[in-house]
């Protein structure tokens, strides 16, 4: 298995966290590697203006930075990770997160598909986890129920 000194891990909606984690940390174990973990909160996803403040680039984003933040380092601690490297960042996320793959230059970027530009982590290998719905999971849950314990 190929080891890796530096990985990253964008997260750029709520329900992508615990998966892209789960395997950035079973990568990461028992290696020496850095891990970034990146909370990207997108800006351009057509937020309602909410005062004057609203004209402001980022505001909104800016003030869900730090709810953003406490469930970062929760979900980072759930999963053994509360060593890594955390960052909550606001913006289009595709431009966000090509400019984080470029100045950060990661071995890895473990992200769902669709969620890096074309072209962006060259040089970098991709570990592409696929989304799983709410209905796939749920059906996931009834077909093959986890083990009750006594």
């Amino acid at each position: 298995m190929k080891t890796y000194q530096r990985i990253l891990v964008p997260i750029t909606s709520a329900g992508q966290g615990e998966m892209l984690l789960q395997r950035a940390a079973e990568i990461a174990q028992g290696q020496r590697a850095q891990i970034l973990v990146v909370r990207v909160l997108d800006t351009g996803s057509g937020f309602e203006p909410d005062g004057p403040a609203a004209a402001l680039p980022g505001e909104t984003a800016a003030r869900m930075a730090p709810e953003a933040r406490k469930r970062l380092d929760l979900q980072l601690a759930r999963k053994n990770l509360g060593w890594a490297e955390a960052r909550v960042v606001w913006g289009e996320p595709k431009n966000v997160l090509g400019e984080i793959v470029r100045d950060w230059a990661p071995d890895l970027v473990v992200a769902c598909a669709g969620q890096l530009p074309h072209g962006v982590a060259d040089g970098a290998d991709v570990l592409t986890v696929a989304r799983r719905s709410l209905l796939g999971r749920l059906a996931e849950m009834f077909l093959h129920p986890a083990p009750r314990h006594a």
